[in-house]
């Protein structure tokens, strides 16, 4: 396996910047991986690749990790574009795995958890904050609770500007380190698209057999694409992860979709709060947090066991056809 690195787009403490798969080169077969980030804008001009380095990477089976499915398709970045130099594409929406597999009648897409790198992992710690966030403030209905936890001793990481920030553009081992230190982890699973997202969708001719979309209004239904609060898409983030191996309380927002039961267990190994309840939930984690302790552990032991990098080699790389 050959390792082409992410590249310097993205932010500061993005997670796809931290894998280092180039460690299990030898132990895959003989294959080219890309971590992170393809994409139409930039495809393969972004590595800097000289015309011999990328004939020659071209000759071989090339595998994509997707961390940007299906927002992918609101800035009109269509798999059409590229998908067919790809041999495997790893995927976190299982929706478009299924919709796009079936559409081709070929399984290139899989759907995988958030891979962590268990170098990342911080020492437990003494919790010195109620709540966390992670992440950039990119919505208004995020905002809303954004301000909720506000209330509490948060703690808000996010390369945004505005007042509510707390660690602006720390790294990502200061954003381990304060997940570690924190009681609790907001997390939501959901994206929320505005207009112009809408009708970059709208114009893929069959968006609404993938199931990431089937909350979109109609194209007929243009009045939905203003203020209605009901449109969501799925997408997996890496934070619910990291609040696992930070040993921190995944506390998630309930959606649609709930993806996150396909790698953790509610109740068990993280709790939901409902739209409009978030102030009542983290007061009650905070009046019995010892009962959610061992919410927090088996979270833990159920991350180290089974979505490390190493764990996704194992997994997925090793066996590649």
């Amino acid at each position: 396996m050959y390792v082409l690195k992410r590249s310097k787009l993205g932010y500061k403490q993005d997670p796809t910047k931290f894998f280092e798969f180039s460690k299990y080169e030898k132990q895959c077969g003989d294959f080219v991986l890309i971590e992170a980030a393809f994409e139409k804008a930039h495809q393969w001009e972004q590595f800097g690749l000289n015309e011999v380095e990328l004939k020659k990477i071209k000759k071989k089976k090339i595998v994509r990790l997707e961390f940007e499915e299906p927002n992918k398709f609101f800035i009109g970045d269509f798999q059409d574009d590229y998908d067919k130099e790809f041999y495997r594409i790893f995927t976190l929406c299982p929706y478009t795995a299924k919709w796009l597999n079936n559409k081709y009648k070929i399984k290139k897409r899989i759907p995988i958890f958030f891979p962590f790198n268990k170098e990342y992992i911080p020492q437990r710690t003494k919790k010195q904050y109620d709540v966390i966030y992670t992440g950039h403030i990119v919505s208004g209905r995020l905002l809303e609770d954004l301000y909720t936890i506000s209330k509490f001793n948060y703690r808000l990481v996010s390369n945004s500007k505005h007042s509510l920030v707390t660690n602006h553009s720390a790294s990502y081992e200061d954003k381990m380190k304060l997940i570690s230190q924190t009681k609790m982890t907001l997390v939501h699973n959901t994206l929320f698209p505005k207009p112009y997202h809408i009708l970059n969708v709208w114009r893929i001719p069959d968006y609404n057999k993938n199931e990431a979309f089937k909350l979109f209004p109609k194209r007929y239904q243009v009045w939905r694409l203003f203020g209605d609060k009901t449109i969501y898409a799925p997408q997996l983030k890496s934070r619910v992860f990291e609040a696992a191996f930070g040993r921190s309380l995944i506390l998630c927002k309930r959606d649609p979709f709930n993806v996150i039961e396909n790698y953790f267990m509610p109740d068990k190994e993280f709790v939901y709060f409902e739209e409009g309840k978030l102030d009542e939930k983290i007061k009650e984690v905070l009046a019995n947090f010892k009962k959610y302790e061992p919410v927090i552990e088996r979270a833990y032991q159920r991350a180290v066991k089974n979505y490390t990098t190493e764990k996704f080699i194992n997994t997925f790389l090793k066996k590649l056809d």
